[in-house]
């Protein structure tokens, strides 16, 4: 007894690595599409049943058809990988054939002619319409737009959309049409040409001094004409060169970060391409403090300010030797929170070093009134807050053993970034590049980013300020402008620096700043000298106390005197054998 088995229409069958998708001819025939190559082959039933009793057979119960198998072999399997237009035309021709499956039901012979009676025509757009809302369904085009109104197809157009939908199985995938594999899909260029385009952009275009397309392509037209003086000698048909504009197309297909890297080198590209970090780096008001030295695009001058003419002729000769350095860019240390975005220190300086940084950890860990009351800044800044941990570059005044002693000193912890890698420290870098584009490319003397970003100005004849005016402006920015403009970095969405300050401060608190005792040994200078009867003299001034003078008969040599330059009226004295520090007034 022999048993007729069903094959479904779309049945994957598996064997030896193959995929088939068998479809019914009708005939007792079956239509095998390879899934892999797009390969069609006639079976028969025999032949099928065969392939299906093979052990390594395995079969799978997916409804598929012709259409949906094409629109799979393009690599698109979802509906939402599909255009919207796409999309929409596979809304419209459900609800079509909705409307024909509406007169099968209600006994009207489902043929082509029938379909293209007007009152069929009518029956189907009305019951599409309720199914279809995206545009209205004319019957035929008329004039105007054809993007807002939707049209039936024709009769038979419409059976051969039904019939591929019923044979996928109601897959709506197998409705769509490809429309991104229309076009000769044939290469134009020969394998040759490519290979020698490719030699000519790896030799010319790669190289570090950035050549531009144009000699890429004159290189390959050499490569060319020498290809072509062999394929001669051989009876070959020359090669063409190719334009421009294909030369440049095959520069785009290396990918920007590729190209990037051997260009610019792999250090620029990772501070230029590299991804950025979502993650929040700190809670607390100074539990991480960025540090860096930038050197500003700004040329400063001592001249040109009424001075000259009141100078004695030793003090303009002496001027006159100083110009060069005085006539320079400076450099600014800038120290900012990251949890709140706010700067706490900024010093202008001639050349890095750690004096300047140091003088920045003081101004973080101390009261800035002073620099308000005499720039006349409107809104309050930062006030003095401890350092939790540090994080500074390999640059000259940053990583040395002078300020990692210092960091230690007062209890933070002093953290290594990578050299010339912006993402280490993508706050502080960010805020260098706000303060250029808003403050320093509107001053007198400013020189540009890059060498010749500027070929019409002169920033040397242009550089009007002083050290002192130009210490003015970036104060008065960083303590009004600055805290005050809307921020879109991470953790602060929008809000403004001052009151994300206000916020952690009031949620989260702040790091406490370092006592005198430890800002004068840690951050201040060192000075040597000997106990007298009225008490020590460093830097010029005199200090006391009687509990520096109780311990004077105990002393011999000099002592350590520690003073901090922004607050001069105490000095600590370490006295050698003596565990405390002793505290010392200005007399």
């Amino acid at each position: 007894m022999t048993l007729n088995y069903t094959i479904p229409p779309g049945l994957h069958v598996k064997t030896a690595g193959t995929t088939r998708i068998l479809y019914p001819n009708g005939d007792g025939h079956y239509r095998a599409e390879h899934a892999e190559t797009g390969r069609v082959e006639v079976m028969s039933y025999n032949e099928v049943l065969a392939r299906l009793r093979r052990p390594d057979c395995s079969t799978n119960q997916i409804a598929d058809s012709g259409g949906a198998a094409r629109v799979r072999q393009g690599g698109l399997h979802y509906r939402q990988q599909l255009s919207e237009d796409l999309r929409d035309q596979i809304d419209l021709r459900k609800a079509i054939i909705a409307g024909v499956d509406y007169l099968a039901e209600a006994g009207v012979e489902v043929t082509a002619a029938a379909l293209d009676k007007d009152h069929n025509r009518r029956v189907m757009r009305d019951i599409a319409r309720q199914l279809y809302i995206t545009r209205p369904i004319n019957l035929a085009p008329r004039g105007g737009s054809t993007k807002l109104v939707a049209f039936m197809p024709k009769g038979r157009t419409i059976l051969e959309y039904r019939q591929r939908y019923i044979d996928a199985g109601h897959d709506e995938m197998s409705l769509v049409d490809r429309v991104w594999l229309r076009g000769n899909r044939a290469p134009r260029i020969l394998t040759r040409v490519r290979e020698l385009m490719t030699e000519a952009i790896e030799q010319i275009h790669l190289d570090l001094k950035k050549p531009n397309v144009s000699a890429a392509l004159r290189h390959l037209c050499t490569l060319i004409t020498e290809e072509n003086a062999k394929r001669k000698l051989n009876g070959l048909e020359p090669l063409k060169p190719v334009t421009h504009k294909t030369m440049a197309d095959h520069i785009r297909m290396i990918g920007s970060t590729a190209l990037a890297i051997a260009r610019d080198g792999a250090r620029a590209v990772a501070n230029n391409r590299s991804r950025g970090c979502t993650d929040t780096r700190a809670l607390m008001i100074g539990e991480l403090v960025q540090i860096d030295e930038c050197k500003l695009s700004l040329i400063t001058v001592a001249k040109k300010k009424g001075w000259w003419e009141r100078l004695s002729a030793d003090e303009q000769a002496a001027l006159e030797e100083i110009d060069e350095i005085i006539h320079t860019r400076l450099w600014l240390v800038l120290m900012l929170d990251v949890a709140t975005r706010m700067p706490l220190a900024w010093v202008l300086t001639g050349s890095p070093s750690k004096e300047a940084t140091l003088e920045a950890m003081r101004m973080a860990t101390r009261d800035k009134t002073r620099e308000k009351v005499i720039y006349g800044c409107e809104c309050d800044p930062m006030p003095p807050v401890g350092i939790g941990s540090l994080k500074g570059d390999n640059g000259y005044g940053i990583r040395n053993a002078a300020v990692k002693a210092a960091t230690l000193g007062i209890l933070g912890q002093s953290v290594d970034a990578r050299s010339y890698h912006g993402v280490d420290k993508p706050y502080l870098e960010r805020m260098f590049g706000s303060m250029e584009s808003i403050l320093i490319n509107l001053i007198h003397g400013y020189t540009g980013r890059r060498a010749g970003a500027l070929p019409g100005y002169d920033p040397i004849k242009n550089g009007v300020l002083d050290c002192e005016e130009l210490y003015g402006l970036i104060t008065r920015y960083l303590v009004d402008e600055y805290p005050n403009e809307r921020h879109y970095g991470v953790t602060l969405m929008g809000r403004r620096p001052i009151k994300m300050k206000e916020y952690i401060d009031h949620n989260y608190g702040a790091i406490s700043a370092p006592g005198p005792h430890d800002r004068r040994i840690h951050l201040g200078w060192e000075n040597k000298a000997k106990i007298t009867d009225e008490g020590v003299k460093v830097f010029g001034l005199p200090y006391n106390s009687p509990a520096l003078q109780s311990v004077r008969d105990h002393v011999e040599g000099k002592v350590s005197v520690h003073s901090d330059p922004d607050c001069t009226n105490h000095v600590t004295v370490l006295i050698k054998g003596h565990p405390d520090p002793i505290l010392a007034d200005l007399s």
